[in-house]
């Protein structure tokens, strides 16, 4: 077969299958227009229970509108994810649709890495310092920092925290959970994590009376250094609860106060 020939045919082959595979789109488009959302299918990508499937239902039920029903072409998608992830406790939302009628949303929320608690007002903070509500069921199973938290953090609030102070501070807490995160003895060993009336951190030790105070969250390796020399040199030297407290606070210093003065 000549060459001029065998390229002819080729090239009617390509144009076929060219032809074919756009016959195929417009009718697989054609189906998808037709096709109606039937069903909503929610998929977490974590373990976390702040929000419900039946909490993503009411939430777009109450604030989207009808979505069971509507052709698959005109769910707006992206203002199902922008929706969704404008929930305090919802990180990311990824939504899609199948041709079975579905919508899909898988929902990944948001992990708190410290619970702040003033009384009965708190709220939870992830790794980079977003600001979100106490859920009314669930409780993360992660550190609290209670006491007379030193920044005003309205009921409700959810994004960074509103000011400079605040910011500072709470990231200065979450550096030293990180510090204390990273280190085996340290998280295994620290019980109790208070804020005093003055602004001052104060740790708790298992198995020991003292009260270690940190003061503002900063230069926390040195401070955390200072408490375990203490612990190695001096408290084998003296009896059980002899010191009150252990204070770390200023540069260089380690000033112990005991029970009865």
């Amino acid at each position: 077969m000549k060459k001029g020939v065998r390229y002819s045919i080729a090239a009617a082959l390509a144009l076929l299958f060219c032809l074919g595979m756009g016959s195929l789109w417009r009718h697989v488009r054609q189906e998808h227009e037709r096709t109606v959302c039937g069903t909503l299918q929610v998929t977490f990508t974590d373990s976390l229970q702040f929000v419900s499937e039946q909490d993503i239902r009411e939430y777009l039920d109450n604030n989207f509108g009808p979505y069971i029903g509507v052709r698959l072409d005109s769910v707006q998608l992206f203002k199902i994810e922008d929706l969704l992830e404008s929930r305090s406790a919802v990180m990311r939302c990824e939504a899609w649709t199948t041709d079975d009628g579905t919508l899909h949303l898988d929902i990944t929320q948001r992990t708190p890495v410290l619970r702040f608690q003033n009384g009965e007002r708190g709220f939870y903070v992830d790794a980079e310092g977003y600001i979100f509500p106490l859920h009314k069921t669930f409780s993360a199973p992660v550190p609290i920092v209670e006491g007379a938290i030193p920044v005003d953090i309205p009921e409700g609030y959810k994004g960074e925290a509103p000011d400079e102070f605040s910011r500072k501070w709470i990231g200065g807490v979450l550096a030293m959970n990180r510090y204390i995160s990273g280190s085996r003895s340290w998280q295994r060993n620290i019980r109790h994590i208070r804020v005093r009336p003055n602004g001052d951190l104060l740790l708790t030790l298992d198995g020991r009376d003292e009260e270690f105070i940190i003061g503002q969250p900063e230069d926390i390796p040195d401070k955390l250094m200072r408490i375990d020399r203490y612990l190695g040199s001096i408290a084998p030297t003296k009896a059980e609860g002899y010191y009150k407290t252990v204070n770390v606070k200023y540069k260089q210093q380690l000033i112990c106060r005991q029970k009865d003065t």
